[in-house]
């Protein structure tokens, strides 16, 4: 069986290529450049293959990520929400290319080295938690094509990352001693903060500061430098104070304690269900990555959006812009864009 596996250069995708040649697959690496901060990785990669034996793809995908992943990135946090680009680049960029090249080599399966699983049951493929609940990625991959899922392979899926270490060790020896782990926002290089991107793209704007209670406590050099939730940065005195919300059509920042960021109803649009959701049903809910998901039922549910309510403890910190992922058990049902959550129920 052909396998075209992505590799990004880091220990994760390089053990799960390793993985997949112990398993007796004919293995195709493929690389996609996305910006011009990673000269390193796109080495190290081709010194992966070159190691492993296989020969490795390189598929410049830098015009593709700056139009669907950066600009939508951008965009966002300029209407004052808070986007995660992983969840627009997995189905639009990776994966979509990885299937590409499927179909081009005429190859059987796709692999990545996300820490997620496919569950099979009776020929219908589920997407589902990986093993390692503090690195786990299902996450970010609720919005994969439902059709997708019998082709892909999640070698690291039964892997804790300290598993990966021990064993990628011994193979690769001292290959990634001093690579850096990878972050969510890839596109960084290594000296640029995501306030020095944003500065970049957007004109921030000197603003108020609100407290709930509607008195003025300060000013902030840029709404689009917080997100709900931040405590840091505010300079505020009396605190700790936290960002509640961002009112970007008059530049403020609205901000109060600890327990004003409790939210019990949740609404989402861009619904996206790998399967197929029920009204008044129970499941658990992650409104950020590394959150642990919590009890919800689903209360409203069209093909734009969709609400739910927390059935026992709310929910703290849930921010537009960022998604909700709705779990039944370990399985991903899918999710949607947060837009809006209060503290009540609905």
């Amino acid at each position: 069986m052909k396998v075209i596996a992505a590799i990004s250069g880091g220990i994760d995708s390089s053990f799960a290529l390793a993985l997949l040649l112990q398993r007796g697959y004919d293995v195709i690496g493929c690389h996609l450049l996305m910006s011009d901060n990673h000269e390193e990785d796109a080495e190290r990669a081709k010194d992966v293959c070159h190691f492993l034996n296989i020969p490795c793809y390189f598929v410049d995908a830098k015009e593709k990520f700056k139009n669907e992943v950066i600009k939508p990135f951008i965009d966002s946090y300029s209407r004052g929400n808070t986007p995660n680009p992983c969840i627009l680049c997995n189905p639009s960029i990776k994966f979509k290319t990885l299937f590409e090249m499927l179909k081009k080599l005429g190859a059987d399966f796709v692999a990545t080295g996300h820490y997620a699983r496919i569950i099979e049951n009776n020929s219908n493929y589920h997407l589902a938690r990986g093993k390692d609940s503090k690195k786990e990625q299902s996450y970010m991959l609720y919005r994969l094509k439902k059709e997708w899922l019998g082709k892909i392979i999640f070698p690291l899926g039964v892997w804790t990352k300290a598993e990966v270490k021990d064993k990628a060790k011994g193979i690769f020896g001292d290959m990634f001693s001093d690579v850096r782990e990878s972050v969510d926002l890839c596109f960084l290089s290594e000296r640029k903060t995501l306030r020095n991107f944003i500065s970049a793209k957007i004109k921030a704007k000197k603003g108020p500061i609100i407290s709930s209670q509607g008195d003025l406590l300060g000013y902030h050099e840029g709404a689009v430098f917080y997100t709900v939730g931040q405590r840091e940065g505010l300079g505020l005195s009396n605190g700790p104070w936290y960002v509640l919300s961002v009112k970007e059509h008059d530049n403020t920042l609205i901000v109060g304690r600890k327990t004003d960021l409790y939210r019990r109803t949740i609404k989402c649009l861009c619904p996206h269900w790998l399967e197929r959701p029920k009204i008044g049903e129970a499941y658990t809910a992650q409104h950020r990555y590394k959150t642990t998901p919590k009890p919800v039922v689903l209360s409203h549910l069209d093909k734009h959006e969709f609400t739910v309510e927390a059935l026992e403890s709310p929910l703290w910190g849930v921010a537009p812009g960022q998604s909700l992922v709705i779990y039944d058990r370990e399985v991903v049902m899918g999710g949607g864009i947060i837009a809006d959550s209060t503290n009540s129920s609905s």
